[in-house]
């Protein structure tokens, strides 16, 4: 039966949340999850390391490995940040690797901190960004129509093409117990003792039993 509208809830995600970096491991019974905040240098280290270190490649098909956005509200610009990269992943979604790493890239020189945007409209931040979309490879137009500004005859508050998913993803890390940048979950639960300082070699080490072990 068809609930009364006046008990339905929110809207639910049509796809699972999170980006599956290895897709040829996703059936892998270790799912390893990131959930980073993309303008947090230790979230940047995590991943250069899984990435430039070939972890992940090295993996195999040891472990299914997960990128989750984690917007932090103490840093105002974050939320441009993560709505240019949600957008690229509903654009060019083969690119979003690609374009998360763009932006770790622009973060350690500077862009896109603090002392970069803070006076720097939403606009001008959002240029920048679908510049450095294009110089990845993907469409800029297409990307800047996802973060434009909605139109709507009722209300202030219309937000732009991304905006429910930014929601997604918000209410995905809180329901999980996200705080902190960068957080592991290890087949759901939060494996504390992985380190943002981690070397490749560490990462494998902590890989190689596949959990034969369950980490005891």
């Amino acid at each position: 039966a068809v609930l009364p509208l006046r008990l339905m809830g929110p809207p639910l995600s049509p796809t699972a949340i999170g980006y599956v970096l290895n897709s040829a491991a996703a059936a892998s019974p270790v799912r390893v999850e990131m959930f980073l905040d993309l303008i947090c240098p230790f979230s940047r280290k995590m991943f250069v390391t899984l990435t430039e270190g070939r972890v992940i490649e090295r993996a195999g098909d040891r472990a299914c490995f997960v990128l989750h956005q984690v917007p932090q509200p103490w840093h105002a610009q974050g939320s441009y940040v993560h709505e240019a990269a949600l957008a690229v992943k509903e654009v060019a979604p083969d690119l979003y690797p690609n374009y998360i790493g763009a932006i770790y890239e622009c973060f350690d020189k500077g862009k896109f901190t603090d002392r970069d945007t803070w006076e720097k409209s939403r606009t001008q931040i959002n240029a920048e960004l679908c510049d450095l979309a294009a110089s990845v490879g993907v469409d800029r137009a297409a990307t800047a129509a996802k973060l434009a500004m909605r139109a709507s005859a009722d209300g202030n508050n219309v937000g732009n093409e991304v905006t429910q998913a930014v929601k997604w993803i918000c209410k995905h890390h809180r329901t999980r117990g996200v705080h902190v940048t960068p957080t592991v979950h290890v087949n759901g639960l939060e494996a504390g003792i992985v380190s943002s300082g981690w070397t490749p070699e560490q990462w494998l080490a902590f890989l190689e039993p596949n959990g034969a072990d369950f980490w005891q």
